[in-house]
């Protein structure tokens, strides 16, 4: 077989996978142009809508390249021209010199490519939907990135300078509202900046007398009913600091600053794994993300890029996290800390900031359904808008562990609960399916340690994120504190997604009063209970370990305990609408602040 026809056919079919990727892209980036455009036209519904449609972009295009890049192929390797090469896809025998060629050509092609990264992550993904796990390796596919980013030739920076003189920023404010080009005026605009203005200075009084610059990415970044500004301040006397600016539209589609963010936390939580994806209008993905990570170092790469939407290439560099960690690790995987879930398996690494989660085989009373079921949930937590308060999981097929890294109680107990979802092959346990989750401390565990003043924090959090999850239409179910974790910003995010359900499916009631004293005393229900019903006045009895703690939920959230409150709820979101979501404090807000 001539090396020169095999490397033709190596060079077109490497350039048909760029070409795929290439559309996937537009189709991302057309996405991102009609998110601004729904923005500037308050058409709420449809950003919704085209937010959960796109999170399956692209494993469509996958799937529909994949059948067409078979067919081709088929044609080529079996006119004769070379060997066949595909036992696993019907295609014949694996064709290694074939394959090694076709991902020597492509790095060829994207080598001057403006999304490289991107475009290794489709190419594994096809390369995968086509072949079987044991051709999972470098000589294939891209465990390892292949194309450094820092040599992109970018012939538009991401980055737009704004120079500041002392007197000078409302009138600079002025002109980077203006430098993004909504298509919708502002209400006041003289009024926004001026309040920018103001809040800038209280927030970094340092530089009220001196020269400096504000840096901001030249796209908004639209999530939901709000466009987001993000860059960074830059002074000779102090270090750099981000900076973000949120705008929304008013009832009369007039655009106005709702809150001004110059501290880390403030704007990591607005990033955080827990919320709804950004549109951003880029060519340079790559770009961003690392402006964001020095603005924000303490997010992953994989956090930023899921965040902007590329969460298949979060997923690849997550995975290439993990492989690089467990070689260098001494480390044994081991059961996560907490309660045992009745559901799941989960388990990491001690210091790893991610848990590894397996759906068990069969559940333990009372937990009822099956592992279909439990995927339906994540799959509906996926697509759902996730209001800050629902962590952000990366789905994985044939993960393979080395036996050694397990710890001996891991492996009994993946073994004996889920059995069959893990095979042995020589000293690698492979786990056919999981979800991989950021981690956090659970929520009981965090409050057994809790000071007084972290405990009455977190609390009144754990009642807001309940709150916030059936205002957005998601019922928890299992609402105990295990099923809840803190991140490191201290906020409470939930976790645990078996009884997860829309806010239509409870039925919500009140206890009725006891008719005899024989009702009064008894240790079970006197009264009937549907397998929906739902009575929140007994939640006071497992939500909270203790008097202090209950009487600091009480403090705020006694409307949880009532049955009115959550059927109010339901009324409100049975009237339909987007609600609003506010990924900072309402104190921030500018109407807040200034009493609009």
């Amino acid at each position: 077989m001539p090396n020169k026809n095999l490397d033709s056919i190596a060079f077109v079919i490497a350039k048909k996978i760029l070409g795929g990727f290439d559309q996937h892209y537009l189709n991302m980036h057309k996405a991102s142009i009609e998110a601004k455009r729904c923005f500037e036209k308050m058409e709420w519904e449809k950003i919704e809508s085209d937010s959960k449609l796109r999170i399956h972009f692209y494993d469509k295009q996958v799937r529909r390249f994949c059948k067409i890049l078979k067919n081709e192929l088929i044609k080529e390797f079996n006119d004769g021209k070379v060997d066949s090469i595909d036992e696993t896809a019907s295609l014949g025998k694996f064709n290694s010199k074939f394959w090694k060629s076709t991902k020597l050509r492509y790095v060829e092609q994207i080598t001057g490519h403006n999304q490289p990264e991107l475009a290794e992550t489709f190419y594994n993904s096809v390369f995968c939907r086509l072949y079987a796990r044991r051709f999972y390796n470098n000589q294939y596919i891209f465990t390892k990135p292949c194309v450094s980013l820092n040599y992109i030739d970018m012939d538009d920076p991401v980055i737009e300078s704004f120079f500041i003189e002392p007197g000078k920023l409302k009138k600079t404010f002025v002109q980077i509202l203006k430098s993004f080009s909504f298509n919708c005026n502002f209400g006041n605009l003289k009024r926004d900046a001026s309040r920018l203005e103001e809040q800038f200075y209280q927030q970094v009084g340092r530089l009220t007398n001196d020269v400096f610059e504000i840096q901001v990415i030249n796209t908004p970044f639209i999530r939901g009913k709000g466009a987001y500004i993000v860059g960074q301040i830059v002074s000779q006397i102090d270090a750099d600091q981000p900076i973000l600016i949120a705008l929304l539209n008013d009832q009369k589609n007039k655009l106005y600053v709702d809150t001004l963010l110059t501290d880390v936390n403030s704007i990591s939580v607005i990033f955080d794994f827990s919320r709804s994806y950004f549109f951003i209008t880029t060519n340079y993905p790559s770009a961003i993300v690392e402006y964001l990570k020095d603005l924000l170092p303490s997010k992953t790469r994989a956090v930023l890029y899921s965040s902007l939407g590329f969460h298949k290439h979060g997923k690849t560099l997550l995975y290439r996290h993990f492989l690089k960690y467990s070689n260098i690790t001494n480390e044994k995987l081991s059961i996560a800390p907490g309660i045992k879930g009745l559901v799941m398996s989960v388990f990491t690494f001690p210091m790893f900031p991610y848990v590894f989660k397996v759906i068990n085989d069969h559940f333990v009373p009372p937990k009822m359904g099956t592992k279909e079921m439990v995927k339906e949930k994540y799959f509906f937590v996926k697509n759902h808008i996730r209001v800050g308060r629902l962590a952000d999981t990366w789905e994985f097929s044939n993960v393979a562990f080395p036996i050694k890294d397990i710890d001996e109680k891991l492996l009994q107990e993946l073994e004996s609960k889920t059995a069959s979802n893990v095979e042995i092959e020589g000293d690698l346990l492979i786990i056919k399916h999981m979800y991989i989750e950021n981690k956090m401390t659970p929520l009981n565990l965090y409050l057994e340690v809790a000071t007084k003043e972290q405990q009455q924090h977190i609390i009144n959090d754990y009642g807001r994120a309940i709150d916030e999850l059936i205002n957005a239409d998601i019922f928890p179910g299992d609402m105990l504190t295990k099923n809840f974790g803190v991140t490191r910003q201290n906020r409470v995010v939930f976790y645990d997604y078996d009884e997860i359900t829309r806010m239509s499916k409870p039925v919500f009631k009140k206890i009725p009063e006891p008719q005899t004293h024989e009702e009064e005393m008894a240790s079970e229900p006197w009264y009937y209970v549907a397998p929906d019903d739902v009575f929140p006045e007994e939640f006071k009895y497992f939500m909270l370990p203790n008097k202090h703690m209950k009487d600091t939920f009480n403090e705020n959230y006694q409307k949880l305990l009532d049955a009115d409150y959550w059927m109010s709820i339901q009324e409100k979101i049975n009237k339909g609408g987007v609600m609003d979501y506010f990924p900072y404090g309402l104190e921030r807000r500018m109407a807040t602040i200034y009493g609009d």
